[in-house]
């Protein structure tokens, strides 16, 4: 029987730019979520629309209420703060509240995540661990009330690993993401659900019902995209931390496919 592809599709809310040597290697920050969408195994077509918000290209809110042109949307990193006085910074919280009045589906990546966060009323502070770069596990946090409601990302993993729990004393479902950060959410909005933890920070990923839905990590950005990132911010990351991204990538073991499904699902389940 042939399978025929469903398609989603999706805005981008881009934040920022590669420099030109990362950018002319890698693609931009769009061609990283591209490829990220498109590594689903769920037979999902996906059309991706990017608006470069950092310079003040929005989409009109007319266009964010239409369902038959954006099932959602995907807020990108940044280099810039959340807490920093620009003017497109403040329109896209506006447009984030804007979203949660309305009930559009929405995607939060490192800014992104801290975005919502602070659109909605929490807050972002610098991490006192200092820089976070490259691969780190994230362990999800085991809430009954919220797994009834969680179709997310997962999901597989706690299915997999059921049976190895049941025959051990660990309880932990995990996966790995890649990060570059020295700012976290600490304050999260009200009833926002944090649903992944690890060593660097208590809030590796939030979820909001079947709305928001953020990662203080990147699932979109691969090993040697985050090395070369991390190597040209020398003398803004400390040279240690770079030493030890270097050799986190190098051992790096990340699954953008399981986050690809994961994604999709919240933007496809009602």
């Amino acid at each position: 029987m042939m399978n025929i592809k469903k398609s989603l599709r999706i805005g981008l809310l881009k934040c920022d730019s590669f420099v030109p040597d990362i950018k002319n290697k890698f693609g931009d920050i769009d061609t990283q979520f591209k490829n990220l969408l498109n590594s689903n195994t769920k037979s999902m077509d996906i059309d991706l629309s990017v608006f470069e918000v950092a310079n003040d290209q929005f989409p009109s809110k007319e266009e964010c209420l239409d369902r038959q042109k954006f099932q959602g949307f995907i807020i990108s990193g940044s280099k810039s703060s959340v807490n920093d006085d620009k003017d497109w910074i403040k329109k896209l919280k506006e447009y984030i509240r804007f979203f949660s009045e309305n009930n559009v589906k929405t995607i939060g990546v490192c800014f992104g995540h801290q975005a919502i966060a602070t659109a909605l009323g929490g807050k972002v502070s610098l991490n006192p661990k200092g820089w976070t770069v490259s691969d780190y596990r994230i362990d999800y946090i085991n809430d009954s009330n919220f797994d009834k409601e969680n179709p997310l990302v997962f999901n597989d993993i706690v299915k997999q690993q059921q049976k190895q729990q049941q025959q051990s004393s660990s309880s932990s479902s995990h996966l790995n993401i890649i990060c570059i950060n020295k700012e976290i959410v600490t304050d999260i909005p009200k009833d926002f659900k944090i649903f992944a933890k690890n060593e660097r920070s208590d809030n590796q990923a939030m979820y909001f019902k079947n709305q928001f839905y953020s990662f203080q990590g990147h699932p979109e950005y691969t090993p040697e995209l985050i090395k070369a990132t991390i190597l040209s911010r020398r003398g803004i990351i400390p040279d240690d931390v770079i030493e030890d991204g270097v050799n986190r990538a190098n051992n790096s073991n990340i699954d953008k496919s399981t986050f690809a499904n994961g994604m999709i699902d919240f933007f496809v389940e009602k």
